[in-house]
């Protein structure tokens, strides 16, 4: 009864992957990464999770040079991955209140954009995963994970 119950979550959630990030069969595992299902990373916790995706969107920001709302998006659910990334970009903008061209500096010693990124992840979460699945209490698990992938920021 329970591995039923257990399926009917979202994978984000069963692989406590909230960004559903994939497995990468040529980089090392991510830190925190338990396993994976042959396509997406399974980790250990749910705040693992955030930190790989904290981490990826700032190598988005630093590397691609990739800094609003919607080129990270972009990248992240492409259209031509069959995602509806307008409606992805739309969504992420509804539950954050911003703009599609509002910048996301991930890693940021600016109380305000590090909230803004905390945000902006907690919204690409529910997008994926649900709304029933991804709630206001999941916030500080998203700001649990922002810590682990920055723990300087700790300090602030």
């Amino acid at each position: 009864m329970k591995k039923a119950m257990t399926k009917q979550l979202p994978r984000g959630i069963r692989n406590n992957n909230p960004l559903n990030i994939r497995h990468s069969f040529v980089n090392k595992p991510w830190q925190g990464q338990r396993s994976h299902d042959g396509k997406f990373c399974i980790f250990w916790d749910m705040e693992s999770g955030y930190r790989a995706a904290f981490v990826l969107l700032n190598t988005y920001n630093q590397k691609h040079q990739l800094w609003t709302v919607i080129d990270i998006i972009n990248r992240w659910a492409p259209p031509q991955d069959h995602n509806n990334t307008r409606a992805y970009v739309d969504r992420v903008c509804q539950l954050t209140g911003l703009h599609e061209t509002s910048n996301i500096v991930v890693d940021s010693w600016v109380a305000t954009q590090r909230e803004e990124a905390i945000r902006f992840v907690w919204a690409m979460a529910k997008v994926e995963n649900g709304d029933a699945f991804v709630t206001d209490a999941d916030m500080e698990t998203v700001r649990k994970g922002y810590l682990l992938a920055f723990p300087k920021q700790a300090e602030i």
